[in-house]
């Protein structure tokens, strides 16, 4: 009896975690930087909450090109589970990458942090539809998470909620992939 192949994702999960990560990264660090650089509108619409929605929608697709380049490196013959879990494990890593990248980019542009501040505290104040005491309470609570950036606990719950969204995101689209990309292995006869 020949040994068994096993038929490892992690490569594929990894250069497209990596690869989806990266652009994450870029897609929210342009919208942070448009939000610096614009004036205050008094809306919740600004270059940071779009960049984050088009980043997701973005990240979302690194579980297809996982599943494809698994199924370039190992044949068209994937289970649909096997294919939602590159998905996941893709997902895992694009939340790595990202966070990585966003810890390191704070150093590189040292003032990032309190010009980012600036400028979303300063359209917080423009909204004039909310009471000043919910304003005041944003304020509050936007200038306690700038302050503990690179805490443990901003760390872990930024990973938590990278996971969450990208992994279910990836989980998703790595299951999908794998039914329109992939074809179901082919059962052994006894």
């Amino acid at each position: 009896m020949e040994p068994v192949e096993k038929k490892s994702y992690w490569n594929a999960a990894g250069m497209a975690g990596v690869i989806f990560g990266f652009i994450v990264f870029l897609v929210a660090t342009i919208g942070s930087y448009a939000t610096i650089h614009s004036e205050p509108t008094g809306t919740f619409f600004s270059g940071t909450i779009v960049a984050s929605v088009i980043g997701c929608l973005i990240g979302a697709f690194g579980g297809v090109l996982a599943v494809k380049l698994y199924i370039n490196e190992y044949g068209p013959e994937l289970k649909i589970g096997t294919g939602a879990v590159i998905g996941l494990v893709t997902g895992i890593f694009i939340t790595l990458v990202y966070q990585v990248f966003s810890m390191i980019w704070p150093v590189i542009d040292s003032s990032y942090i309190e010009n980012l501040q600036s400028a979303m505290i300063a359209n917080i104040e423009m909204m004039d539809a909310l009471p000043a005491a919910t304003r005041d309470e944003m304020i509050d609570a936007m200038y306690a998470d700038m302050q503990n950036y690179y805490s443990a606990g901003t760390i872990i719950q930024n990973l938590f909620f990278g996971v969450l969204t990208y992994g279910l995101l990836n989980l998703l689209s790595g299951l999908l992939a794998a039914k329109f990309m992939g074809k179901p292995p082919q059962e052994e006869a006894i």
